[in-house]
């Protein structure tokens, strides 16, 4: 195989790993007040209400935090993405 080929792939080689290392060590902090808040802005854009209503608290499985407002049960994952688990007021 030709040098130039070798020199060629062993650099992408590098460059790909550097990048997966950079990529893997970004990674979003989630504050637990912070969370809570931005869900409860959310929540109160969407829905009305009070953000004082909201409350939360660790999470488990795939959620990082769980926050009610008003009978509503949102998850919050690992980067920061909001879905709504349940509508009853169950939990």
């Amino acid at each position: 195989m030709p040098r130039q080929v070798i020199i060629t792939t062993a650099v992408l080689i590098v460059l790909a790993a550097l990048g997966g290392f950079w990529l893997g060590q970004r990674q979003v902090t989630l504050d637990a007040s912070g969370v809570i808040e931005s869900v409860a802005d959310a929540h109160v854009a969407q829905h009305g209400g009070d953000r004082s209503q909201c409350v939360g608290w660790p999470g488990e499985d795939g959620a990082v935090f769980y926050v009610r407002c008003a009978g509503i049960l949102y998850a919050v994952d690992r980067w920061g993405s909001l879905s709504v688990v349940d509508l009853e007021g169950g939990i």
